[in-house]
């Protein structure tokens, strides 16, 4: 008979792995922060629409890579966190060249 695997999750972790994972592997996710936006499709005068946007941490249990997902929940982006931290750093520095405010 298997047992559960009883190493600890990662601390970030708020899954509740009897309700989400079934049979299969454990699957590590982290709170879903929500950051409301605007986005803007095609060529001026733009097509201007709400968006919200998902950011969550997730990791198979036993694999040293974290991953970040990004998107509307349908279509989305995983990175790792170091690829997402490179991704921040930029967007910092594109947001000062554009004259936003601090961040």
């Amino acid at each position: 008979m298997h047992q559960p695997d009883s190493t600890p999750c990662p601390p970030w972790c708020v899954a509740d792995h009897a309700a989400e994972d079934g049979r299969g592997r454990r699957r590590h996710r982290g709170a879903t922060v929500t950051v409301p936006g605007i986005a803007l499709r095609s060529a001026p005068p733009h097509d201007v629409h709400g968006v919200e946007l998902l950011i969550e941490l997730h990791a198979e249990h036993g694999d040293p890579v974290v991953a970040v997902y990004i998107g509307d929940g349908e279509d989305g982006i995983d990175i790792t966190t170091e690829t997402a931290a490179r991704v921040v750093r930029r967007l910092i520095e594109t947001l000062h060249t554009a004259g936003a405010a601090p961040i």
